[in-house]
């Protein structure tokens, strides 16, 4: 894992990108990344195909060297330091899943004990038996990351790992996921599904065009609730954002009405003072309501912003 690129120290997060850079020919596919994925969390890398997650991730395991910069790996005792699952599975299909596991326990140097403890965590213990080309894309995954959990690895990373799955195995990589963080690891799962870990990440990482646009609380990047709001015509939504504005209000018109922050602690104090104005103003209001921001909305959003 330590070849120059990869360095090794004795604390701080289980693993830390610092300005690193990947081109292939004129194309950047990693412009000046620094990250630093939390211990004990569920991190979603999401992002449009071909905005810089696989090939982030392959730098981190090793499989691509990059141009400048560094990935930190610290040891530590007892465990392995970096584990992933990249593309297909490394499965020996006409083995059982067993033996699989057996092998690279093996070759991953972790303890016998092992074997047991990753199957009962991913619920792969009744196919261990079975021929892995026997079992379903469901719980062929599984057994990948079964066998990358073996050592107890401090960071997993899963790439794209709902690919071909259905929704009930993807729901159970869902769970999954969240209690492999809860026993302590960093797990980091890219995906361009960006409602595959609402609801079980912790933490919310963007990638566009190589670059980081967010990293942090899923909340914090979808953003508070506001108001929106419709008159009868384009020309009353246009005063009323006018006058809105005259007295104070933070209104902007968007594609679909009037949109006006509101208050987290009073979401009816905004309606009121919104209501009031247009009242005042002889406009004539067909919606007012509270509209909860999308993960979708804020990440186009976010995106646009990035192109503009």
């Amino acid at each position: 894992m330590n070849d120059g690129n990869l360095a090794v120290m004795n604390d701080g997060n289980p693993v830390v990108v610092t300005d690193v850079t990947k081109k292939f020919g004129s194309a950047n596919a990693v412009r000046s990344v620094s990250w630093a994925p939390r211990r004990g969390e569920v991190t979603a890398l999401v992002g449009l195909n071909g905005a810089g997650k696989s090939t982030l991730m392959r730098i981190m395991t090793g499989l691509i060297k990059p141009m400048g910069g560094a990935v930190t790996v610290p040891a530590e005792q007892g465990r392995r330091s970096l584990s992933a699952m990249i593309e297909a599975p490394a499965l020996f299909t006409g083995l059982t899943v067993r033996h699989n596991l057996r092998i690279h326990r093996i070759l991953t140097g972790a303890h016998p004990d092992d074997v047991q403890s990753v199957a009962t965590l991913t619920r792969i213990d009744q196919v261990m038996s079975r021929r892995v080309r026997a079992l379903s894309q469901g719980y062929r995954q599984r057994v990948a990351i079964a066998v990358a959990l073996l050592g107890s690895p401090a960071v997993l990373l899963l790439d794209e790992p709902t690919n071909a799955l259905d929704p009930e195995a993807t729901a159970h990589l869902r769970v999954m996921v969240r209690r492999i963080a809860d026993r302590g690891t960093a797990v980091i799962v890219s995906t361009h599904m960006l409602r595959e870990l609402e609801g079980v990440a912790d933490t919310l990482t963007v990638m566009h065009e190589g670059q980081v646009l967010y990293d942090g609380p899923f909340a914090s990047f979808v953003g508070p609730p506001s108001l929106r709001v419709r008159a009868q015509d384009a020309e009353a939504m246009a005063r009323l954002t006018a006058r809105l504005q005259d007295e104070g209000i933070a209104a902007r018109q968007a594609t679909d009405g009037v949109r006006v922050p509101a208050d987290g602690r009073h979401p009816d104090r905004a309606a009121q003072r919104v209501f009031t104005t247009a009242v005042d103003a002889g406009i004539e209001l067909v919606e007012l309501g509270h509209i909860t921001p999308t993960l979708e909305e804020a990440f186009h959003a976010a995106i646009s912003g990035a192109r503009s």
